[in-house]
């Protein structure tokens, strides 16, 4: 997993890529000594990897997001140091981008560049979220993100989950969908992202590689109970 210097994870409004991104770069983040989160998530998500900034930063990894008055903004602009990404060949890059095809159009901007680096685009499924929970959904979603981006997905990702909710039936309906756009699409589930406290129940059905998951981004009404 992970084998590109660039990984772009895309997909439905909802699906978990930011979480996903916040788990991944953590997870690489010892095996390099440069590696970013970009954050290209533009539609109004309900969660941004920029309120991570200073825990990702302590980490020694290199935040990417648009810049002063810009951070908050919800249009497709991002800050020149995007560029970066393409420019520097020892900078190991997870890449969160925004909900829909509609997200997908701050990643169109950088086709060009895309196409002469080492990197991947993995389209993340999760069957629990509006709009997603069917094979015609889903492939009907991937093809309109690729429209948009002007860059062509090269696997998926398993990620059906309810957060806190997801259970052993949960993941297993979920890997099934993704199973049949895999076949329908011809493209490889490149991995399973699987709630750390749910892997026994499932490691040995999913032929996957599995990468485990640990909530971060608490929503609100948690946050308070925690604090």
């Amino acid at each position: 997993m992970f084998d590109h210097r660039v990984t772009v994870f895309v997909g439905p409004y909802g699906s978990g890529k930011t979480e996903l991104s916040l788990n991944v770069v953590q997870f690489l983040a010892p095996q390099y000594d440069q590696i970013a989160i970009v954050d290209l998530d533009i539609v109004k998500p309900y969660f941004r990897a920029r309120e991570f900034r200073t825990k990702l930063i302590h980490r020694d990894i290199r935040v990417i997001l648009p810049q002063g008055e810009l951070q908050h903004a919800d249009m497709p602009s991002v800050s020149a140091e995007v560029f970066t990404v393409f420019h520097n060949p020892g900078l190991k890059v997870i890449m969160d981008v925004g909900g829909d095809d509609a997200g997908a159009v701050a990643l169109g901007q950088y086709k060009a560049q895309f196409e002469k680096i080492d990197h991947e685009v993995l389209f993340v499924i999760n069957t629990r979220r509006p709009f997603s929970q069917t094979a015609d959904q889903l492939i009907e979603m991937k093809e309109r993100i690729e429209w948009r981006s002007r860059l062509p997905i090269t696997a998926l990702v398993a990620n059906t989950n309810l957060g806190a909710e997801t259970t052993t039936e949960t993941i297993l309906e979920g890997y099934a969908v993704a199973q049949e756009v895999a076949k329908r699409t011809g493209l490889a589930i490149a991995f399973a992202a699987i709630d750390r406290r749910l892997q026994q129940e499932v490691k040995h059905i999913i032929k996957e590689p599995l990468f485990l998951v640990d909530r971060q981004m608490l929503p609100p009404w948690e946050r308070n109970i925690e604090e």
